[in-house]
């Protein structure tokens, strides 16, 4: 066996294959980011929320409905419970965003005051988006949606979910592909969900769905999964 046949049969053995079993379940697309959209529109009919942009982690996602915030206006502090994911506090020291930590216990989701902004990376479940809100989900190996990696957003805010859905691609438009041909762009982020975790995802929703419309928390005591990071 030649060395250029054991690398093609080994990378033919590892290659994703989501995308293909996506086909074979019947789905359709005209354009691989059809799939990005597909996985949107699964989760906005799930949860309720009227508009959706996924992003590569749960961190990602709170990170830009902050910088869509700050479009608006300065947000000098917030605060949030001392029983959270150190990559919380992180991502608000990189905005250059005060926070007090607040001895609260949690389940489900936590909001940081006095924003609008929701931290619900435990929750997945039929109609849990909150309105009028940024409510920023987390998909992984310990939450109920079980996707390698990634995030989203859930708003129903039409003007933050259009800056949303560029801001987490480098400032592309996905329906304007390919990308060279859009001419300007505003500064974006490389906070992008890949297409195969996208379809990954379309295919777990659909094993989800069959469990009925109510799935636990993936995490039911704050205090008892975190320290206090005060």
């Amino acid at each position: 066996i030649t060395y250029t046949t054991l690398f093609r049969s080994t990378m033919y053995s590892i290659e994703r294959q989501e995308i293909n079993h996506l086909a074979s379940l019947g789905y359709k697309w005209n354009d691989l980011f059809d799939i990005i959209k597909i996985f949107e529109d699964k989760i906005s009919a799930y949860t309720g929320a009227p508009y959706v942009t996924v992003t590569d982690c749960c961190t990602h996602a709170l990170e830009l409905s902050f910088r869509y915030l700050q479009t608006k206006q300065k947000i000098n502090k917030v605060s949030l419970p001392a029983y959270t994911y150190l990559s919380v506090p992180m991502m608000l020291k990189k905005l250059g965003i005060e926070y007090e930590l607040v001895d609260r216990n949690w389940q489900g989701y936590y909001r940081f005051e006095p924003t609008n902004i929701i931290d619900m990376a435990i929750r997945f479940t039929k109609d849990c988006y909150e309105p009028e809100s940024f409510s920023c989900l987390s998909f992984g190996g310990k939450k109920v949606l079980k996707v390698l990696r990634g995030g989203a957003i859930m708003t129903d805010n039409i003007e933050a979910h259009k800056w949303l859905q560029k801001a987490r691609y480098d400032g592309r438009d996905l329906t304007n592909v390919p990308w060279e041909t859009q001419g300007a762009f505003e500064t974006g982020y490389h906070y992008n969900l890949s297409i195969e975790d996208c379809a990954r995802g379309i295919i777990m929703m659909d094993e989800l769905a069959k469990n009925g419309e109510i799935n636990a928390d993936s995490m039911t005591d704050a205090k008892l999964e975190y320290p206090d990071l005060s």
